[in-house]
């Protein structure tokens, strides 16, 4: 259940419910004005500042639940071809971020499920850019699970999607998630093509350039940090080190854990570059910082720390961070 399809593309439009937990009433059908959609778009907007803040734990749920009570009536509502695809664009969107919290939270098949729902709103909608955005997020998972083939996969039909005209910012995450599949794979050669093809793209954006908002928050932090990660796949830790520092100094504090996750980067790299002392303390931060959110995903990074750490147990500075580790609580 936790692999991405191997066929990426489109499913055939069907029916457009939102996956459901058991034992929840839908509303009645309602005709749906524009305030409604301003309101699904704001919603949005609350629920990713949560979950970049404090991890997906803590929004899902209630996500979830708007999702099913306000966002699916709606769907079902009365409304016009305009204002339909407008609608169903703000679905895909809040459909797609159920995912992703569903994927921060470990729930790795029920993310797919939402991912899929999101897809077929957004062919709805008739927005293929958006549909791209979310195979981007089907490869970030899959990257994630260690699926380094189906996340390049995912990640050159979600360029195909945007097409040779997509602002720059749009092409830069494209490669950049592109090149993470290939440090998955461990295809130093077709990273560093990936790598170089996104940071050309992220040289060319202009202060005017018309970026979608699911875009905007790409920016020199995220792909220092992409780009750190790719290096710590490829074990060029040197490297890996320098784009997390780079990351960790432009990244906004709002980023709790992206900027936790970068963090891990670094004590790995330091680690493995035999600075014992800085990884550990790296370390303890980082997990002091997971332990104050609600995300499977910072605890794993932790714990991969935590393994890499293990030959080096007995020394001084482990000893400190198991201590320091312990008193979090």
């Amino acid at each position: 259940a936790g692999t991405p399809p191997h066929d990426p593309r489109v499913p055939p439009q069907g029916r457009f419910s939102v996956p459901r937990q058991r034992g929840t009433d839908r509303g009645p059908g309602q005709r749906v004005s524009s305030g409604d959609i301003a309101a699904l778009r704001s919603v949005g907007d609350l629920f990713r500042t949560l979950d970049h803040a404090y991890g997906g734990g803590h929004a899902r749920q209630a996500l979830v639940r708007y999702l099913e009570h306000e966002a699916e009536p709606m769907l079902r509502g009365t409304y016009g071809e305009s204002t339909g695809r407008r609608l169903f664009a703000a679905a895909a969107d809040l459909t797609r971020l159920a995912g992703w919290t569903s994927y921060d939270i470990a729930a790795h098949g029920l993310a797919q499920r939402y991912f899929v729902q999101a897809l077929r709103l957004a062919q709805a909608a008739g927005d293929r850019a958006y549909g791209s955005y979310v195979l981007l997020t089907m490869s970030c998972q899959a990257v994630y699970l260690g699926h380094g083939r189906e996340a390049v996969q995912l990640a050159r039909v979600a360029q195909q999607g945007v097409g040779p005209a997509a602002p720059p910012v749009v092409q830069a995450m494209l490669h950049a998630v592109e090149a993470r599949g290939h440090a998955v794979l461990g295809e130093a050669r077709a990273c560093s093509a990936s790598q170089l093809r996104a940071e050309r793209a992220l040289g060319t954006a202009r202060p005017g350039d018309e970026v979608p908002y699911w875009a905007r928050a790409f920016d020199e932090a995220q792909l220092a940090d992409e780009l750190a990660h790719c290096h710590r796949d490829l074990q060029q830790y040197r490297t890996a080190a320098q784009h997390a520092e780079r990351s960790l100094q432009l990244r906004a504090p709002g980023f709790a854990r992206s900027r936790l996750f970068c963090r891990v980067v670094l004590a790995t790299s330091r680690l493995a570059l035999g600075e014992l002392e800085q990884a550990c303390a790296l370390g303890a931060e980082a997990a002091k910082e997971a332990s104050e959110m609600r995300s499977a995903r910072a605890v794993e990074y932790v714990r991969d720390f935590e393994r890499r750490l293990e030959p080096y147990r007995d020394a001084a500075a482990a000893r400190t961070y198991r201590d320091r580790v312990a008193a979090i609580g």
